[in-house]
């Protein structure tokens, strides 16, 4: 008997209005995810609402469930910066992500902006969802900080999200979340972090990347992507690499 492919939504995806960052279009992103079957597709670009709008037209045709969201950079001087998606679930909390992003970008120069673990408030961003990802350095220490900071801010409506892309510490990387995760009774999540909608769109992404960072291509080193699995993988290429638990 064949076992059905499991639903899935990507919640982490940054598109080419992440400047230099994302190597698709939304449209791109929202025409490959209806393609592979997804339930839905979250853009988040980085401390950006930019390109929600071009997705939102290109779902309403392809008739696909978008999720708005925005990925941040957040530091913290003790254990190192660890990634952010905060997605919203109603008006209001559109309403308040969009403030939260005009706050930060208003008070750095143009282009940037920053964000320590201290100045983020659950409260004032009520009816938002929050999933962090520790970096794939951070030490059990770490991801443990990272969990009990999103049960104080974010109870109730936080993960831990998991990344997998083939690499030789995944599973060491696993491991440290889900001992944070049960350590701290928060959920882990499955995502993609994708940069990319077709594996294809690497070798632009790489000259991104050299761009944004002012180095010859042949010079950027570990600067760039390890990989190409930040695009949209099928729903049987992510039912191999991540277990039925993440996935739901």
């Amino acid at each position: 008997m064949t076992t059905p492919l499991p639903a899935y939504a990507e919640l982490c995806c940054l598109s080419n209005f992440s400047f230099l960052q994302g190597a698709s279009h939304p449209e791109e992103l929202v025409a490959r995810a209806k393609a592979l079957g997804y339930s839905a597709l979250a853009i988040t670009d980085e401390c950006s609402m930019a390109g929600v709008v071009r997705a939102h037209v290109a779902a309403k045709e392809q008739g696909l469930p978008l999720v708005i969201g925005s990925r941040f950079e957040v530091q913290d001087g003790e254990h190192g910066p660890f990634g952010l998606v905060l997605l919203a679930t109603t008006r209001a909390g559109y309403g308040h992500l969009c403030q939260f992003i005009t706050t930060l970008r208003r008070r750095a120069t143009k282009g940037t902006y920053r964000l320590a673990r201290h100045e983020i408030d659950g409260a004032a961003l009520a009816e938002c969802l929050a999933i962090a990802m520790p970096a794939r350095r951070a030490t059990q220490a770490a991801c443990d900080s990272v969990a009990r900071w999103l049960l104080q801010h974010f109870i109730g409506r936080c993960w831990l999200g998991v990344v997998q892309r083939r690499a030789i510490d995944d599973e060491l990387h696993l491991h440290r979340l889900r001992e944070s995760g049960r350590l701290c009774a928060v959920p882990l999540v499955a995502m993609g972090d994708v940069r990319l909608h077709r594996r294809s769109r690497k070798p632009l992404h790489d000259v991104l990347t050299a761009t944004r960072i002012g180095q010859p291509l042949t010079e950027c080193g570990f600067a760039l992507a390890d990989s190409g699995e930040q695009h949209l993988r099928s729903r049987l290429a992510l039912s191999q690499r991540f277990a039925p638990e993440l996935l739901a």
